[in-house]
């Protein structure tokens, strides 16, 4: 048995797809809320409704659990989290874990959730579980936080000036967690994700102004403006500033291609123009 923890998000339901379509293991996904396990009718998968933060919950979403897979939300108290589960793991006898982290990941970082990540790494080291820890860049699909300002201005901003990163796309993670969940040999290791190239945000715009048919802008802005932005849409603080942090440490690094989607899933990584192509209705529509 599989249980995935995060399982209703954009990674997770692709990751639980392509779990349930290969047909090794049961799969089983902790849900908080029922309504939004549309994507699941018909494909075998046990739903269990907990959250989690609650230590209960996790415990008993790990009954006769194999392995589990850890997609962590960005929340306050995600260290303490993270470490609740691992020890649940631990108890119920769960033979490995494979976690969500971020190429980031620093304990010395000054953005939270890159530190709050890189802690609980370690967390899961000292956890006594064999674990797997994934590593990705950013998503491509986080561009679809900005459908609606790509749909009502034909431009969208972020203080990342001339900066480039190695964007992923979902469904490439996904297939890499559900190879390592379902195969060997994996214990113990930090994967790297990386897409296929390195690109600054312009030319992520032209991409996407390629595949929609019309003029998309990149807008480069001040960090600190983009705080004010986001304080000013009620984000609580923290998270804003987090926020905020991360794309002034994404400015100043320099990203590192990998191989790891092309060799644990037997497949060329998906490039920014085929994700683009694949979601132009979205920022079209402005459909999230």
């Amino acid at each position: 048995m599989i249980l995935v923890l995060g399982g209703t998000g954009r990674l997770g339901r692709e990751t639980v797809k392509l779990l349930s379509t290969n047909g090794t293991s049961k799969v089983r996904v902790l849900v908080r809320d029922l309504t939004k396990t549309e994507a699941f009718t018909g494909r075998g998968v046990e739903l269990v409704t907990g959250d989690m933060t609650d230590a209960n919950s996790v415990v008993q979403a790990m009954r006769n659990v194999e392995r589990v897979l850890t997609i962590p939300p960005n929340v306050e108290d995600q260290v303490e989290m993270e470490s609740s589960i691992y020890r649940a793991a631990g108890r119920a006898g769960v033979d490995h874990i494979v976690k969500l982290s971020t190429v980031k990941a620093d304990l010395n970082s000054p953005c939270y959730f890159f530190k709050q990540h890189a802690i609980a790494e370690e967390c899961l080291k000292a956890s006594g579980v064999a674990f797997t820890i994934l590593r990705s860049n950013s998503f491509m699909q986080n561009l679809l936080w900005f459908a609606k300002e790509i749909t009502s201005k034909n431009s969208f901003s972020l203080p990342m000036g001339h900066a480039k990163t190695a964007p992923v796309d979902i469904r490439d993670v996904a297939a890499v967690a559900s190879a390592i969940l379902t195969g060997e040999a994996h214990h113990g290791a930090t994967y790297n994700i990386s897409g296929p190239e390195k690109l600054s945000f312009a030319e992520m715009a032209q991409q996407l102004s390629a595949a929609i048919g019309k003029r998309i802008e990149y807008c480069d802005v001040a960090p600190a403006e983009f705080l004010n932005t986001l304080l000013s849409s009620e984000i609580p603080g923290w998270y804003a500033e987090a926020v905020t942090a991360s794309w002034t440490v994404a400015r100043q690094g320099e990203p590192i291609l990998t191989d790891v989607v092309s060799v644990l899933t037997n497949k060329p990584a998906i490039t920014f123009a085929q994700f683009a192509r694949d979601y132009v209705d979205a920022f079209m529509n402005d459909h999230q």
